[in-house]
């Protein structure tokens, strides 16, 4: 079925002196400007039904344009036909006034139709230009985690729209009770989102793609409520552990946090670098198989430590989720009270790992086990040339230091503390035993 359902039969009664091919013409011109529009409106709305009426309200009823059209272009000889009559009573001069009048009129009607038609060309046009920036709907359903639909209201969303690595523009909106986040209609492109839970908890950035014409929706499922607290215990193996002197791990997860995993989808509760109260530090008890915070001061740092004023337990109880390597630094009791130090700390030395010598330069906040951070180790020339010969692959020997870092594990690459699992976290410590000017030889290396 062609649309708009025009036929013949809707103009006005034909005439004698009717061209024989004007009704088809007009029938035909019109129906292609409606088709256009139509094309144009079905861009923007695949429903057909919206899109028709869309272009009827826009240029109106077609049959009225229709015999609108036919009576302009039977104008002409309507009323050449009535003037003919006149002249006939007339002199001469009287019928090149009417030929003039009939010129004129037929002028009229020429410039009309085609004023008309310009008319519907600029409306199309316009159409497309809008078309080509258009705005479309963009929102998000946001649901709670394992609770079959509920919305997660009052999450907190900025929208960013990105060109390369460029910001454009920020919109933010918050969920509402029925979990709708709703941006609004905004253009098609890039978009960057992230979400905040109103406990604080963030999502990973998530990167959506718009295309002209059709709006956005998805869904996404959120955290039910604030992270669980859960009790976690360490277990270190140190099959080489040296006697007379009582070790600690100190496990530094400043620069770390709790990662949530919900729906392939991580959520994190991002915290202060600098405030005790949002660090976590953890101070192991080698020998003891047990744990206590480390205390800070209000800035976040190290300070002199006494054991026998700390409160120390079997477990500790953290946010669930998954935690990455901490900086874990090996100390000597005799060392508890210079734990201040560690906050200007740049360079530690040798140790050595299993069957295998590593020299590096590492900072505090490597992620690994290390040797103790209040000494630094000399290497004999002659070991130094050993150690570039066995170890060329992987350590350089730059102004008389070695610089370069194991490819092996210092400890657990990562760790995850969950509600329906023992949390038993273990950190594997090598052979430590330094290679020292004091220690001395090739002998030592095993």
């Amino acid at each position: 079925m062609t649309w708009p359902e025009i036929s013949v039969d809707d103009l006005p009664p034909r005439r004698d002196d009717e061209p024989s091919s004007l009704r088809q013409d007009i029938i035909d011109e019109l129906s292609d400007h409606f088709v256009c529009a139509l094309n144009r409106e079905l861009l923007k709305n695949p429903d057909e039904k919206i899109a028709r009426q869309r272009v009827l309200n826009q240029f109106g009823d077609p049959i009225k344009i229709a015999r609108q059209l036919w009576l302009e272009a039977m104008k002409e000889k309507v009323m050449s036909q009535r003037i003919l009559v006149g002249i006939s009573a007339v002199m001469a001069v009287c019928c090149i006034a009417v030929v003039g009048i009939a010129w004129s009129m037929m002028q009229e009607s020429r410039a009309f139709n085609l004023q008309m038609l310009e008319q519907f060309k600029q409306a199309q046009e316009r159409s497309a230009e809008e078309s080509s920036g258009e705005l479309q709907p963009i929102e998000f359903q946001l649901v709670q985690e394992g609770s079959e639909g509920q919305p997660a209201a009052g999450f907190e969303g900025t929208l960013s729209k990105r060109d390369g690595n460029d910001t454009i523009f920020t919109v933010e909106a918050v969920s509402d009770q029925n979990g709708l986040l709703n941006f609004g209609k905004l253009p098609w492109g890039n978009y960057l989102l992230t979400l905040k839970a109103p406990w604080g908890e963030e999502m990973d950035s998530l990167n959506i793609t718009t295309v002209p014409g059709r709006s956005f929706e998805q869904t996404i499922i959120c955290p039910l409520g604030v992270p669980e607290k859960v009790a976690m215990q360490l277990h270190v193996n140190w099959r080489e552990m040296p006697e007379g002197e009582d070790y600690y791990l100190l496990c530094d997860f400043n620069r770390t946090a709790a990662i949530r995993i919900i729906e392939q989808t991580g959520w994190v509760v991002k915290h202060s670098q600098t405030d005790a109260k949002d660090r976590m530090v953890i101070l192991f008890d080698v020998k003891n198989n047990q744990m206590t915070r480390c205390p800070l001061t209000a800035k976040g740092l190290f300070e002199a430590v006494d054991p026998l004023k700390l409160d120390w337990r079997a477990l500790e109880r953290i946010n669930q989720g998954k935690y990455g390597p901490p900086a874990i630094y090996l100390i000597k009791k005799s060392e508890l009270s210079r734990l201040s130090e560690i906050n200007s700390l740049n360079e530690i030395g040798v140790v050595r790992l299993f069957n295998d010598i590593d020299w590096g330069i590492y900072t505090q906040h490597f992620g690994g086990v290390f040797i103790s951070p209040f000494k630094a180790f000399e290497i004999e020339h002659k070991l130094l040339k050993q150690l570039e010969m066995q170890n060329s692959s992987s350590l350089k020997y730059i102004d008389g230091t070695f610089h370069g870092f194991s490819t092996k594990q210092f400890a657990t690459s990562s760790f995850f503390a969950s509600t329906d699992q023992p949390n038993v976290w273990e950190i594997n410590i090598p052979d430590l035993f330094p290679i020292t000017r004091e220690s001395g030889s090739l002998s030592s290396v095993r």
